[in-house]
């Protein structure tokens, strides 16, 4: 439960400067925030966020401006664009290096509200929330949203993650990419397969999606591997290798092929997406795709705090009594390898109903 040190109890601010300049799926996870303020509040709102999101937010109507930021950017030119912006408020999502090291210099901004999560942040905010994130009882999106409590006004906690995609685009797409649709059926249902992350939780072992990508081909079913760089591009190639069907044209290993806003595009034509605690599953989640996803028992990388927001399909979580708060204890732990309690007919089944349904 949060605790408002303050509240807000004049009229409510115009300009809005909303913060979150962190990862692609912690970033999804803070779109209803945008639409859930707008729709009660017409106000002005403007996005300071990592300028990889940016596509993103591509045709968002609830978005009127953004400030890019990036970690080697000039911090004078961004503190003038931000004084240029004549914000009133200033709502800040979530403590990251890159905020609080701005923070000391935007005092300008009369109403600054974000969370108390650390001592010395309590002389920068005008209303600081106390909220405990680490103990991972609610969704991030949840998080996100409590914080517009301060403003007095009702909060919509099921507002889903949304992105904008046009059937320009779409088509567009269709387009660019046609030499990869060749000889596919319109009968052929598509489904992405996204093993990689950036380890910053567990993720299932390789031959996991090895199993799992023969038994999708068995299905009939084109399989994107989805992925970005060399490294995950290679990765992919080990899994195709690895499958029971090396030679089936009906898989692409598509990891660096598509720019952020085409991976959505791609995910919406998909029937189903398959992938890990990653930012790629939140996409596929903010573009309305039925998806299947694996998270791990450890409090701070479990699926009740970072799971696709209000997500259609199936999360997989191991069952185990995991005691851990914040890092896997590996061989110390005596249900380690605990996300091999996962099986890949499990979810072959489950990723065909969806399909079927």
């Amino acid at each position: 439960m949060a605790y408002f040190i303050k509240k807000l109890k004049n009229s409510l601010p115009k300009r809005f400067l909303i913060s979150r300049t962190d990862r692609i799926g912690d970033f999804v996870l803070s779109l209803p925030v945008f639409e859930a303020l707008k729709r009660e509040h017409n106000c002005h709102i403007t996005v300071l966020c990592n300028n990889i999101v940016i596509p993103l937010l591509k045709n968002n109507p609830f978005i009127d401006a953004v400030i890019p930021a990036h970690k080697d950017m000039d911090q004078e030119s961004l503190l003038d664009k931000i004084k240029a912006g004549s914000f009133d408020a200033l709502l800040v999502l979530v403590n990251d290096s890159f905020i609080l090291e701005l923070l000391p210099d935007l005092k300008h901004i009369p109403i600054r509200i974000g969370p108390l999560s650390k001592p010395s942040v309590v002389f920068h905010y005008s209303h600081p929330v106390i909220q405990k994130r680490s103990k991972s009882v609610k969704n991030e999106a949840e998080y996100n949203l409590e914080l517009l409590k301060v403003l007095q006004i009702p909060v919509n906690y099921s507002i889903r993650p949304r992105l904008y995609l046009s059937e320009k685009e779409t088509q567009a797409f269709l387009s660019k990419y046609k030499s990869h649709f060749a000889g596919i059926g319109k009968e052929i249902k598509w489904v992405a397969l996204h093993p990689g992350m950036n380890d910053s939780a567990l993720n299932m072992e390789s031959d996991f999606y090895s199993d799992l990508l023969s038994g999708l081909l068995n299905q009939d079913l084109f399989v994107w591997l989805t992925g970005g760089g060399k490294t995950e591009y290679q990765d992919n190639e080990n899994l195709i290798k690895g499958s029971s069907i090396s030679d089936e044209p009906r898989v692409v290993n598509s990891s660096g092929l598509f720019d952020l806003r085409e991976l959505a595009i791609l995910f919406s034509l998909c029937s189903a997406y398959i992938g890990p605690s990653t930012g790629p599953t939140h996409i596929a989640n903010a573009v309305g795709t039925p998806l299947v996803s694996f998270y791990p028992p450890i409090k701070v990388q479990s699926a009740t705090r970072w799971q696709p927001y209000l997500s259609k399909g199936k999360i997989y979580s191991p069952d185990v009594a995991c005691n851990q708060k914040f890092r896997c204890k590996d061989e110390k732990c005596r249900f380690y390898y605990c996300m091999d309690t996962i099986k890949a007919n499990n979810v072959l089944e489950k990723v065909v109903s969806i399909i079927k349904s």
